[in-house]
C-alpha cells in the first residue's frame, strides 16, 4: 500500500551501510524530520546526481532538524563504494530484502528494473509526530533534494514562502503532473 500524507509512518529499526543502527522511532522521539530518498541503483548516473544534491544540502537539512537517508536494494558493499564516490559520511540504508520499501509503499521500476528489484525514485518526508508529511513519486534526480529542502523550510516555519519556485510543488512528479 502506498502511503500518503497524514498516514502513520512505519517507524522501523534498520542498519545503515556502515552497520550502524538507524531507529526511525527514536529519531521521531527526538523531534526530528526524516527524509527517505529511495533510488534505483548506486553509482548510476541519475542516482549519483541525486546523491550529490543531498550531500551538498546535508548541512541545511540538519539545520532544519532533518535526518536524511538514501535507500536502495543494493547491498551494503555497493552503497559504501557509492558513499566514497560522493564523500558521504553515511546516510545510506541497504534494503536488499525490500522490507523498508514495502513498508513505505515504494514500488519498483518497470521492465528490467522490476526484474532486478530496483526501486522507483520516490522520496518520503516523515514529520516529528511520526506521520508521513509528504510523498514525492517518480522524482527528478536533479531537483529532488532542493524540492524537499524548500518544502521542509516551509513546513518547519523557517523559510520564505517565496523561496519555493513555480514547478517545484510537493505533489508533482518528474513529468510535472500532479
Amino acid at each position: 500500500m502506498k502511503l500518503k500524507p497524514g498516514d502513520p509512518a512505519p517507524l522501523l529499526q534498520v542498519q545503515d551501510a556502515l552497520g550502524r543502527t538507524v531507529d526511525l522511532a527514536e529519531l521521531v522521539q527526538q523531534g526530528r524530520y526524516i527524509v527517505l530518498w529511495f533510488y534505483p541503483k548506486s553509482n548510476s548516473p541519475g542516482c549519483t546526481a541525486q546523491g550529490r544534491q543531498y550531500a551538498m544540502l546535508r548541512e541545511e537539512f540538519q539545520q532544519l532538524g532533518a535526518e536524511v537517508f538514501g535507500v536502495s536494494a543494493d547491498p551494503a558493499s555497493e552503497q559504501c563504494a557509492f558513499m566514497d564516490k560522493l564523500a558521504l559520511e553515511g546516510g545510506l540504508i541497504p534494503d536488499p530484502s525490500g522490507r523498508l520499501g514495502k513498508a513505505f509503499g515504494v514500488g519498483g521500476l518497470w521492465g528490467v528494473g522490476a526484474l532486478l528489484g530496483l526501486y522507483s525514485r520516490d522520496t518520503i518526508l516523515i514529520n516529528p509526530q511520526g506521520k508521513v508529511e509528504q510523498v514525492w513519486r517518480n522524482v527528478n534526480p536533479f531537483r529532488d533534494a532542493q524540492v524537499v529542502l524548500d518544502y521542509l523550510k516551509q513546513a518547519s516555519g523557517r523559510g520564505d514562502p517565496l523561496e519555493v519556485k513555480p514547478g517545484l510543488q510537493p505533489t508533482e512528479d518528474a513529468t510535472g503532473k500532479l
